[in-house]
């Protein structure tokens, strides 16, 4: 049976009775396995815990792989794996998307469900729910993916904070909820900012009612797009000579005159003008990516 057939909606067809097919052996399998209450005097087993016919459904799905068995038990226990699905809902998941792996989940414990154990089935089925539930948030409920021990952190801070909110009557500090779990405080911040990552929002996403964005984007950095220049000017200069260097620092740095950096060195503004040409020529052959062979960094 394809399991479109068994997560759909009813069949069209009447769903058979729990007794089709059943054989003699069936019955008193059911009989013999089905979970029984206690007398509140005698504490006696007496009356059966569960739906006679239900339980029938799944010796039938045990022993013979009865595919309408399975398909009408999935019919009795839809609901009960859409109530999990609804209570362990977030906000930002699709609830048509865990309907979907607790409808998955369901199938698989039906399948693997002993009756002959005597429980009752939801006290079988109830921790596989819930447990393929978390995996899917686990997997696929972020945005983007974090550590393991994020995962194992989360849950159980939400859990230590609402019990501290209850006993104190105020929203605790991180120090109170990471001493409860016996945590750092380091960690235990880290898996709240990991939270974050759960849902992402649309960099053109429309501003919010209060006029917010949802996501701040910073001001340009004009500065950035100077950045691999300044490199390659750092590189550059440092193959040029001694003087060559001292020559544009007083000039472009220092803000001296030609005029000035020509009496300190004893030549006329005419040289430093020439010094000065040089160098920049220098530089700007050995910046241009499209050179091979630039101009030797050497002062004339």
């Amino acid at each position: 049976m394809e399991r479109s057939s068994v997560l759909g909606a009813r069949n069209s067809r009447a769903v058979p009775s729990p007794s089709s097919g059943a054989s003699v052996f069936d019955r008193r399998t059911a009989e013999a396995t089905i979970p029984r209450g206690v007398d509140r005097d005698d504490h006696v087993d007496t009356r059966p815990a569960v739906d006679p016919d239900v339980w029938l459904l799944h010796v039938r799905l045990q022993d013979h792989d009865d595919d309408e068995a399975l398909e009408a038990l999935v019919d009795e226990y839809r609901p009960y794996a859409l109530s999990i699905a609804r209570r362990l809902s977030r906000e930002g998941e699709s609830l048509e998307d865990l309907q979907q792996v607790a409808l998955e989940a369901l199938v698989a414990t039906l399948r693997r469900f002993d009756c002959r154990r005597g429980i009752p089935f939801p006290a079988f089925a109830t921790p596989t729910i819930v447990g393929a539930l978390k995996r899917h948030y686990r997997d696929h409920g972020w945005a983007l993916r974090v550590p393991r021990a994020v995962h194992d952190i989360t849950a159980p801070a939400r859990a230590a904070a609402e019990a501290l909110t209850m006993e104190h009557g105020r929203v605790p500090t991180v120090a109170e909820v990471a001493q409860r779990m016996g945590v750092s405080e380091e960690d235990l911040l880290l898996a709240q900012e990991a939270v974050r990552a759960r849902s992402t929002v649309s960099l053109d996403a429309p501003a919010r009612d209060d006029g917010s964005r949802g996501v701040e984007l910073p001001a340009p950095d004009e500065q950035l797009e100077l950045a691999d220049g300044r490199a390659a000017l750092a590189a550059a200069i440092g193959h040029l000579d001694e003087r060559s260097r001292t020559v544009l620092g007083l000039y472009f740095f220092e803000e001296q005159s030609q005029s000035q950096i020509a009496e300190r060195y004893g030549v006329s503004q005419m040289q430093v003008s020439r010094w000065i040409s040089a160098a920049l020529s220098r530089l700007r052959s050995r910046m241009r990516p499209d050179v091979d062979d630039p101009v030797p960094l050497v002062a004339a």
